[in-house]
């Protein structure tokens, strides 16, 4: 059993139980974010546990010919999580369903971009950086989102905690790409030096970043205040 995805899925579960149990402040139309938030870490341990039982993963075969794994399961943990990360970024910032919706989708994409060329085309560095550099397109709109458009009409009580928990998390999201190539583009680093890395980008991204969120209770208690779902009216 690998000791840093059992560290990671420890973190995790951990943090879900963590999460839940700050929920148990509020009542229950107030504890959106932290059902989200516990969702994402719960989702995460049970990739984590997968992999740390050596599973989720397949041996392929790069270009240079070295072998090494790939560990799909992660990215179908980030199909799942990240969208509820930008949801909970989103809902705290007030931004509307419909645009979350937008950036949820562009992320998917961005996702499927850098699963699709490791999947089918770990040899073929045409076809697999093309696919990495289409995910990459995807991507743009997100930053541009988090950082400048959802700041627009923002509740000023949460622009601090706001501020701290989009900013860190686009610095945080871009470092995958930067692992990607390291890793699935070109095996530069090692498997277990991967394995260490996205796991600290992981614990950090969503249970540090969830604790940064929920830790703050006049934060929670205006981002909720808007209706009785804590859901934005727009």
């Amino acid at each position: 059993m690998n000791m840093s995805l059992l560290i990671g899925f420890i973190i995790m579960f951990a943090s879900t139980g963590a999460y839940y149990a700050m929920s148990l402040k509020y009542p229950m139309e107030k504890r959106t974010f932290h059902y989200v938030t516990m969702f994402v870490t719960g989702i995460a341990s049970i990739a984590y546990l997968i992999m740390a039982f050596d599973g989720g993963n397949v041996m392929v075969t790069l270009a240079s010919g070295d072998e090494r794994k790939f560990f799909y399961v992660r990215y179908l943990d980030w199909a799942f999580t990240t969208p509820l990360l930008l949801l909970d970024i989103g809902l705290l910032a007030g931004a509307s369903l419909s645009h979350i919706s937008f950036i949820i989708g562009c992320d998917v994409l961005m996702i499927v971009g850098g699963l699709a060329g490791p999947v089918f085309f770990p040899a073929n560095e045409t076809a697999k950086w093309t696919l990495f550099t289409i995910g990459m397109i995807w991507f743009a709109p997100i930053i541009y989102a988090m950082l400048v458009e959802w700041k627009v009409k923002m509740n000023p009580a949460v622009a601090g905690t706001y501020s701290l928990v989009a900013n860190l998390t686009v610095v945080l999201w871009a470092a995958y790409p930067i692992m990607w190539a390291l890793c699935e583009g070109t095996g530069v680093l090692s498997d277990e030096t991967e394995v260490i890395l996205y796991t600290i980008l992981d614990v950090t991204a969503k249970a540090a970043l969830g604790f940064v969120l929920l830790g703050n209770h006049g934060t929670i208690e205006a981002a909720t205040s808007g209706d009785k779902a804590g859901l934005p009216m727009n």
